[in-house]
């Protein structure tokens, strides 16, 4: 489910439009009488606030509290994806800490760590790898006029080299303490609640809230509401009517 972040259309009435049609969407839904108009509201708010153009790539992380803290963060400010290499190490997710978030991002898996940046930097992500030292840019240096993927390496020995090199400029959290690193959960949700805060602060200015593009906000549309409304049952009997198209139930 993998798809490119369109720019929103740049004059007011087509804003505006994209608004509406959102909204109508999400209202027509078969499933939307299931829910309390609260809850509706919720998830219409949530879609319209989706961010497309700020994402993240785990590399090798071997311990499943920091990849599910980041995965939380992650949704919880917004993001639509995040990327994990699993290379050697598989993603496992701590329940206990990403609280339902993986049912609500998506959760793109990889195999091999050239063809994840390469995917990213095919549709127009620039790569910024998190590291220390000499060379690395202040977090919020980091230009948000376009994609912007944040790349972050194992707990103990950081980035690879193969991953330093395939990535466009290293990034930094500014530390003013006498230890020498955040924890990567804690570098990463700072990092991401700076690119997410100032890439928001953009898209106001053009009076967008969120920046994904119409077909991405029509499939996550219909599979927040089949969340949210957690009849299986249901589902199942729309989709034998026709009246809901199948789709993976993972």
């Amino acid at each position: 489910m993998e798809r490119t972040p369109s720019p929103a259309p740049d004059t007011a009435p087509d804003r505006q439009g994209r608004a509406l049609r959102l909204r109508e969407l999400v209202q027509r839904h078969p499933l939307a009488s299931e829910l309390t108009p609260r809850r509706l509201a919720r998830v219409l708010a949530v879609l319209e606030r989706r961010l497309g153009s700020v994402t993240v790539v785990m590399e090798n992380l071997s311990d499943p509290h920091n990849v599910s803290a980041v995965l939380r963060t992650a949704e919880g400010l917004g993001l639509s994806e995040l990327h994990v290499v699993e290379q050697p190490n598989k993603w496992e997710k701590n329940k206990a800490i990403s609280k339902g978030a993986e049912r609500w991002i998506e959760i793109v898996r990889h195999q091999g760590l050239a063809r994840c940046l390469g995917d990213l930097s095919a549709r127009g992500f620039s790569l910024f790898a998190a590291d220390v030292g000499a060379g690395c840019v202040p977090v919020d240096e980091v230009p948000v006029e376009g994609p912007v993927a944040l790349v972050f390496g194992s707990e103990h020995a950081g980035l690879s080299k193969r991953a330093l090199s395939l990535t466009d400029a290293r990034f930094t959290v500014p530390m003013a303490g006498m230890v020498e690193s955040f924890n990567v959960s804690v570098s990463a949700a700072l990092a991401l609640w700076d690119l997410s805060s100032r890439r928001r602060r953009a898209l106001a200015r053009s009076g967008e809230r969120g920046d994904l593009d119409d077909a991405t906000l029509e499939d996550r549309a219909d599979l927040y509401l089949r969340r949210a409304v957690k009849n299986a049952e249901l589902i199942r009997q729309l989709e034998e009517r026709g009246a809901l198209p199948r789709r993976d139930r993972g």
